[in-house]
């Protein structure tokens, strides 16, 4: 682990700072995301890939699904990173490599730098490289190679921000309130502004609300909060709906009936 990170990953969470190494050069066998994105063929074979192990030639799932593996590995590290240290690693697509396994899996990325200490730039400046010189080019050339919309996409992404905020959150309620409200403005600034740069925020988005069901963990008014979209998990051979699906017909039933009251 980059001994940067290795403060903020102990314990059951170490194996998320494990994703991303940095070395001088890039090990032999990883692919430049660069490449991944310019050459629309090796994404195929990725997909592919996973799709003969999983069992399922819909590529809309499968391509939702191995973006939730990707993101898994990919924003952890990037995320502690820029929120909680105020560090900016290397994060645009040109900068980073990438470790697939021979089933298509994401295994690690991979650094040259260590990239830049910024304790005084707001999220935009952190974050931008990111977004927009990573995520945004890797949604729009797997949308196009399964089908699969890029909002599903980029709403993978925020659950996984969510999950990451919620974290970090925990961390930085050690050090006080003010390391606390810095993490809410992070949130706040990726996830609940509609704006980006001055430009449509892709991970601003509703999030419908429902009624609990026996035995989850509920708000005071007895509600809780659904995923944004749907990641299409359900299509895969055995699998079913998650817990926060907006999709689910037992939440689609139960928001119908909240909407007449």
């Amino acid at each position: 682990m980059i001994p940067l990170l290795e403060p903020l990953f102990q314990g059951e969470m170490r194996s998320y700072g494990e994703s991303l190494a940095c070395a001088p050069q890039f090990p032999p066998s990883a692919l430049a995301v660069a490449r991944l994105l310019s050459e629309p063929e090796l994404l195929t074979r990725q997909l592919r890939a996973s799709a003969a192990r999983l069992g399922q030639q819909d590529l809309r799932p499968v391509a939702s699904n191995w973006s939730n593996r990707y993101l898994g590995a990919l924003l952890p590290p990037l995320v502690a990173g820029a929120t909680l240290l105020r560090h900016r690693f290397p994060a645009n697509a040109k900068e980073m490599a990438v470790s697939l396994a021979p089933h298509g899996e994401v295994t690690g990325f991979h650094i040259l730098a260590l990239g830049e200490s910024l304790p005084e730039a707001d999220a935009e400046e952190r974050y931008d490289a990111l977004l927009r010189g990573h995520l945004a080019p890797l949604f729009a050339q797997l949308s196009r190679q399964s089908g699969l919309a890029q909002k599903i996409l980029w709403g993978n992404a925020v659950r996984w921000l969510n999950f990451l905020f919620d974290a970090a959150q925990g961390l930085a309620a050690a050090h006080g309130e003010q390391h606390v409200a810095a993490v809410m403005a992070d949130r706040a600034h990726l996830i609940d502004s509609a704006l980006w740069a001055g430009e449509e925020n892709p991970l601003y988005m509703r999030r419908r609300r429902a009624p609990a069901k026996p035995g989850e963990k509920a708000d005071a008014d007895g509600l809780i909060a659904l995923h944004s979209q749907c990641c299409l998990y359900h299509l895969l051979p055995g699998q079913g709906y998650c817990g926060a699906c907006p999709l689910d017909p037992v939440r689609v039933r139960s928001q119908e009936l909240i909407a007449a009251d």
